[in-house]
């Protein structure tokens, strides 16, 4: 297969005019300079697939059905919560699956899902202890989407000055007797070319601090996540019982290293900017749902700025748009500062090929021998129409994208009329899990 591309992004420091790219098996063979008729297919803009590298499938439920008069992030948790309730192995495929798919019409060729949806509803063990994770690997296998499966430690119910609390209702759902018994049930999740098992842990409120030691031992040199600093409660919560704060604690016993990749970050506090750069641990910035639940103004636009790495996802999928994300980025920042511009455009792309965050490597570059995971855009679309092609991270949308291949394989032959049959597949399983409760 033989592409060309009036505009080919090959790296995100890099865009080139008038180039084929072409595809032998699941690989880059060659890109070289070319003429359309050199081509099976002609685009307007190439760039490497897209990673979503913070997900949680089942928070799609809750899309535009969860806004209060006085609503906020524990409140909106408590409607997570119940929605978590209704799922079993049958309809967690299902939704997941949608999603999943979703994600890859707009141009997401991984996905790491951060999972903890482990029990039945009681808090006890299905008969296949990872039933859970391998309806979610079925799932991207269905959706077509590579698949970094984050499975997370989660043993505590919450954290205050008296200590770690139980887990108590649905959290149950997401338990491990301990860190040893999670690592036990982990080992046995399947890997393949197309799914990666990761470590994680939900969070310093949902696991002690020694605990998460202990976990990060383990996975030796492999990428592991957590939440960290999202909510001003939180904050306190862990520093009123440490005495100290989360990112002095992570780095005083060396856990904040490049194989670490820390959710949200949005009470980061200034000074502690350049130690997370410096570390290489990598900043997944969520921007529309970090504002959607009031989390506060993203500090990824400032990390870049400082070299540092940054990730991006779609978390609770309030949208599923890579370029929502990266454009929020820059908004957020210019809120924040009264600055216009506050990052490169070379650094917002980068925020969207984060591959290894999540498990793999070889993607996330137009260059040979890289694998072919490819997204093409539309320059025409009525949304970005005019706009110079390496704009498009602050203000392109998923509707621009009008082809994606994974592997070389591409992913749907029309791809506007997928999203509106996907549409109306979701609204309908939305409701009916609804209704079932």
């Amino acid at each position: 297969m033989r592409i060309f591309a009036r505009w080919a992004l090959t790296t995100p420091e890099r865009l080139r005019s008038d180039v084929v790219v072409t595809v032998e098996g699941d690989r880059i063979s060659d890109v070289t300079e070319g003429r359309p008729q050199d081509a099976d297919r002609v685009v307007d803009l190439l760039t490497p697939g897209y990673a979503n590298c913070h997900s949680h499938a089942f928070h799609r439920g809750l899309r535009g059905r969860v806004n209060g008069v006085r609503d906020d992030f524990w409140s909106w948790r408590d409607a997570m919560y119940a929605l978590a309730a209704r799922l079993d192995p049958d309809r967690y495929r299902s939704l997941a699956t949608l999603v999943f798919r979703e994600m890859l019409l707009a141009g997401f060729t991984s996905v790491g899902e951060f999972h903890y949806l482990h029990r039945d509803r009681r808090g006890v063990g299905y008969a296949d202890s990872n039933a859970m994770g391998n309806a979610l690997i079925e799932a991207a296998g269905e959706a077509g989407i590579r698949l970094g499966l984050i499975d997370v430690c989660y043993l505590y119910g919450g954290l205050d000055g008296a200590g770690y609390r139980p887990l108590e209702g649905v959290q149950r759902r997401f338990g491990d007797r301990d860190v040893e018994a999670y690592l036990a049930r982990v080992s046995e999740l399947p890997e393949s070319e197309r799914v990666c098992i990761l470590r994680g842990v939900h969070s310093l409120r949902a696991v002690s601090f020694d605990e998460l030691a202990r976990l990060v031992a383990a996975s030796g040199a492999s990428p592991w996540h957590m939440h960290l600093m999202e909510q001003p409660k939180e904050l306190e919560a862990i520093v009123g019982y440490y005495g100290e704060r989360p990112l002095k604690l992570l780095a005083a016993s060396g856990l904040l290293s490049p194989t670490a990749t820390l959710v949200h970050l949005n009470q980061l506090a200034e000074d502690e900017v350049a130690a997370v750069a410096r570390s290489g641990a990598v900043t997944c910035a969520c921007p529309t749902t970090e504002e959607d639940l009031g989390d506060g103004l993203t500090p990824a636009a400032r990390l870049l700025s400082a070299r540092g790495r940054v990730s991006v996802g779609t978390d609770q999928h309030v949208r599923i748009d890579p370029f929502a994300e990266t454009g929020r980025i820059d908004a957020h920042e210019r809120l924040r500062s009264g600055v216009r511009t506050s990052a490169t455009t070379s650094a917002l792309w980068s925020t969207l090929f984060a591959h290894d965050t999540v498990g793999f490597e070889g993607v996330g570059r137009l260059e040979v021998g890289a694998l072919a995971d490819m997204v093409a855009i539309d320059l025409n679309e009525l949304g970005i129409a005019g706009a110079a092609p390496e704009e498009i991270p602050r203000f392109g949308t998923r509707s621009s994208v009008v082809g994606v291949w994974v592997a070389g394989e591409l992913a749907a032959n029309d791809i506007q009329e997928e999203r509106r049959a996907l549409g109306r597949r979701l609204r309908e399983l939305i409701e009916h899990i609804e209704e079932e409760h």
